[in-house]
């Protein structure tokens, strides 16, 4: 089975004949870092089904939406989460200790955390490590996660990827139906971001869940540390400032979030940074 298919939200026209050749000419194009690939995974290998994705975008230029995550919740309760990634980076995971990860997974009702990857054999590492959600004293939130990423790693991603898969001839019907039915129910929204008039180097998302529409000034502080917490991850990070906001409230199944985002000053030392709120023992 082949599947392809032009990935760039509106960036690129649907007749493009120069694309078109592209898809005939290779039989893959796109890393396995892509974040049109990722969620993927288990369809490709397994021909297990995937529930319905929408894909967070955020518009840097006016007319330009970006991809920068993918959502989904699992027939086990649980919120799945792709986070960009640079394109390029190798997704095999060496050993037990996670050092790029594939997804964030939300499980309920712990609200327990954790990332996963995967080896060369392509079998889940989960790690050793875990989180829970932060519930704040004094509003009706709870923290999931921080992302931070380069604005020109939005730029740089694949716009257009292509694999061929093998399957099993008796399941070869039921697998494309299944890819079919992905493609017909992915759904994209756009998240707002504050009017900066100068130019910035990444944006900073918040991802909290919520149990009502939530308005910017009933968001915690911790969202921009306002004290030197930052100074590991960003150079030239300000600290005392407060920084313009935009939240974007979100439903998904039975549940509820938001989406907190930031153009702060400074430069950001990594490509793609993940935060979680607290750490908990597994043993």
């Amino acid at each position: 089975m082949s599947l392809h298919g032009f990935m760039s939200i509106d960036n690129i026209s649907h007749g493009n004949d120069d694309v078109a050749r592209l898809f005939c000419e290779h039989n893959n194009i796109g890393y396995d870092s892509s974040l049109w690939l990722r969620p993927l995974r288990q369809l490709f290998k397994d021909g297990k089904p995937i529930g319905q994705v929408v894909t967070l975008t955020v518009s840097p230029m006016e007319q330009l939406k970006l991809p920068f995550g993918m959502l989904t919740q699992t027939e086990k309760n649980r919120l799945i989460f792709w986070p960009i990634l640079p394109s390029g980076m190798n997704m095999i995971c060496d050993g037990e200790t996670i050092d790029v990860l594939d997804h964030i997974t939300l499980e309920f009702p712990s609200e327990k955390i954790h990332m996963t990857a995967y080896d060369a054999n392509g079998q889940p590492i989960h790690g050793a490590r875990a989180w829970r959600t932060h519930h704040f004293s004094d509003c009706d939130l709870s923290l999931w996660f921080t992302l931070l990423i380069r604005v020109s790693i939005l730029h740089q991603q694949d716009m257009a990827v292509q694999r061929r898969v093998k399957m099993p001839t008796k399941d070869k019907g039921r697998r494309t139906n299944e890819f079919i039915r992905y493609v017909h129910k992915l759904c994209i929204t756009n998240i707002s971001l504050p009017t900066i008039g100068a130019e910035y180097d990444y944006i900073y998302f918040g991802f909290y869940l919520a149990p009502d529409s939530i308005k910017t000034d009933q968001l915690p502080p911790s969202i921009l540390p306002a004290d030197s917490s930052m100074d590991s991850q960003i150079a030239g990070w300000p600290i005392g400032n407060k920084f313009q906001i935009s939240v974007s409230r979100l439903t998904f199944g039975q549940r509820t979030f938001c989406v907190a985002a930031a153009c702060p000053p400074g430069k950001l030392l990594s490509d793609v940074a993940v935060g979680f709120p607290r750490r908990i023992n597994l043993q």
